[in-house]
């Protein structure tokens, strides 16, 4: 095995290598610009998109009075995401243009992010920048409507920042106050680097929930909701009722906590039963990782797996959670030495067919539409095998010994 393919990290250039081409920086940024284009013109396609809008509207009365939404049960999120809120209101254009223009400037330090993490790669792959610059069409316009960017940049930044522990640490606490998730890239951190990097996510945490508890009433009213949540029609869990009620069965949904879920017995056990499935593997995943089993495995696939693993274990499965997915598969692909580059394609595949099903066809889930359903079937198949290969994947690398 090769110094590069044990390399944790994504390690400096060495002296003397050639400059990355101009003509490819300009093909990337204009792809990138075109699909981007693309998607801003596709949303009033789809009005459908412009619906979580109007909830972030509807919660800046109570932000901008220093309170959280405590009586709303859409509110989910950590208390460092109505800073995204806050900030997109402070032009003076329409709410909708302002939070455009701002995941749009996100979006362009995503792409920053990509190029100067490539550039930074001993084995560059020129597959990662040319998926984010793709990723307009990959993903859709719903990431244009959707605060994801936001969290999958501070998660991208920490693998990109794994050789600086205590900076990958404070980037993923950020990310973490946002959106709760980006807290799995701390696994991506190298052994040795794993102590420094929870220290200063744990500092960054503490600090900034404090200053949130001093400065905003009901700061953590989130946890409520969060927790209420049922099984979400279109999660991993919620696929054998759609194909019951396809052959015919009688299944009830309805609408709770801002998305479809289902209303049967036993759906609460079985978004239970698959949540601690996930936690299990995640378990799994950190055993690896402080026993070494991971020190050969780029940081790119690690993060990759563990985000595969808590989508394929969530109880929601939303079509903006491929913004996530497509971010990690594209900072997975920067290194020639990375092994889930199936497990990428199939991320690719699953959100392409979500937008065969959302926004066109989501209600056609609950009303038995064969089609649709199995659409979702394909999606839901290409997720789960993408978790099993990127699993094997990072578990068929070995170390020669404790380090």
């Amino acid at each position: 095995m090769t110094s590069e393919s044990r390399a944790p990290t994504l390690p400096a250039a060495p002296e003397g290598r050639t400059p990355l081409p101009f003509a490819v920086y300009v093909c990337i940024v204009a792809t990138w610009l075109a699909t981007r284009a693309f998607a801003v013109m596709s949303i009033d396609m789809t009005p459908w998109m412009l619906h979580d809008l109007d909830v972030y509207t509807g919660w800046l009365p109570a932000l901008s009075s220093g309170a959280f939404p405590v009586d709303d049960p859409t509110w989910q999120y950590p208390p460092g995401a109505s800073l995204v809120f806050l900030g997109a209101d402070l032009g003076s254009i329409d709410f909708r243009w302002s939070f455009t223009v701002l995941v749009l400037l996100v979006d362009a330090a995503i792409l920053t992010t990509v190029l100067l993490a490539h550039r930074r790669t001993t084995a560059p792959s020129w597959r990662g920048p040319w998926v984010w610059a793709l990723a307009g069409l990959i993903v859709g316009p719903i990431m244009l409507t959707r605060f994801d960017l936001v969290p999958t940049l501070f998660a991208m930044v920490a693998v990109t920042l794994v050789g600086r522990p205590a900076l990958s640490g404070v980037s993923a606490a950020l990310g973490f106050l946002v959106k709760v998730w980006p807290a799995l890239m701390l696994l991506a951190l190298p052994r040795t680097g794993v102590k420094k990097g929870v220290l200063s996510f744990a500092v960054t945490t503490v600090v900034a929930l404090a200053a949130f508890a001093l400065l905003f009433d009901n700061s953590l009213s989130f946890l409520a909701n969060q927790r209420d949540r049922g099984l979400q029609v279109e999660s991993v869990g919620a696929l054998p009722y759609l194909l019951h009620s396809l052959l015919g069965g009688d299944v009830a949904f309805g609408l709770q906590y801002g998305s479809i879920q289902v209303l049967m017995t036993g759906a609460e056990l079985v978004g239970t039963v698959v949540t601690v499935l996930g936690l299990v593997v995640f378990a799994i995943i950190a055993w690896w990782r402080l026993r070494g089993r991971l020190d050969d495995v780029p940081p790119g696939d690690v993060a990759l797996t563990l985000m595969l693993v808590s989508v394929a274990t969530s109880r929601v499965y939303s079509p903006q959670f491929n913004t996530w997915l497509v971010g990690l598969v594209a900072v997975a692909l920067l290194t020639r030495t990375s092994r889930v580059s199936w497990p990428a394609v199939l991320v690719i595949g699953a959100s392409l067919l979500t937008q065969v099903v959302y926004p066109w066809s989501a209600t056609q889930l609950v009303h038995a539409d064969t089609v649709t359903i199995l659409v979702q079937t394909v999606r839901i198949l290409l997720l789960v095998v993408a978790v099993a290969l990127s699993l094997l994947a990072i578990r068929s690398r070995r170390t020669e010994g404790p380090r």
